[in-house]
């Protein structure tokens, strides 16, 4: 007899286990990354997060990974060309690729059934590998005088050869940074254990995405 009570308790509790989850994975985009305050903002670098723990507070990690290839032309100038001005329009390459990663605490500060807020605040640790470069070996060419250019400037191009572009990906210089972080996502369920979540990092970046639960 002492039986059938532990069994109707174990079954009772058998709901609560399966509803107490202690992991969860995801994946996502941030539509508004800046790798720096003074370059144009990029769409969209990916993101994977996973967070432990079933309680109030929870661990989180993620990581974004972003590229940035820009390329121009400077001008610089040159002897004068039967007594006019010149300048070569030499052209430049930035290649940066950054990977970031955060270890962060997870609060769940509001609950309710159609949603959940969290305040994230940790440390991130960024890499970049950064590699410029400008042409030099190409052929010099002439080009039509830009209308915005005074009309007696001669102006000359040069492009950059496959052989320095390969130079300029193969050299690079390091940075890397590691700092605190803070954060909000807003998490909205469907069904029993995927959600969507939209978040932001220091009111600076956004980020969306799906996830799943363990």
């Amino acid at each position: 007899m002492t039986r059938r009570p532990a069994l109707v308790l174990a079954l009772a509790l058998v709901p609560e286990a399966a509803a107490a989850q202690v992991a969860e994975v995801g994946v996502g985009a941030s539509l508004g990354y800046a790798q720096y305050l003074d370059v144009a903002r990029q769409c969209c670098p990916p993101l994977v997060w996973a967070a432990f723990g079933s309680g109030r507070w929870r661990i989180h990690v993620d990581y974004l990974r972003s590229y940035r290839e820009e390329e121009g032309h400077g001008n610089y100038p040159i002897d004068d060309v039967d007594g006019r001005r010149a300048s070569v329009r030499r052209a430049s390459l930035h290649i940066e690729p950054r990977h970031e990663t955060s270890l962060l605490v997870s609060w769940r500060a509001l609950e309710r059934p159609g949603y959940s807020l969290r305040i994230l605040f940790g440390a991130w640790r960024w890499r970049s590998r950064i590699s410029g470069c400008g042409a030099a070996a190409g052929p010099v060419v002439r080009i039509p005088t830009p209308v915005d250019w005074p009309s007696d400037y001669v102006v000359f191009r040069q492009e950059l050869t496959p052989e320095e572009r390969g130079r300029c990906a193969d050299a690079p210089h390091v940075l890397q940074h590691v700092g605190p972080l803070a954060a909000v996502v807003l998490d909205v369920p469907f069904g029993e254990r995927f959600f969507l979540r939209a978040g932001t990092r220091l009111l600076l970046r956004t980020h969306v995405g799906i996830g799943v639960k363990f």
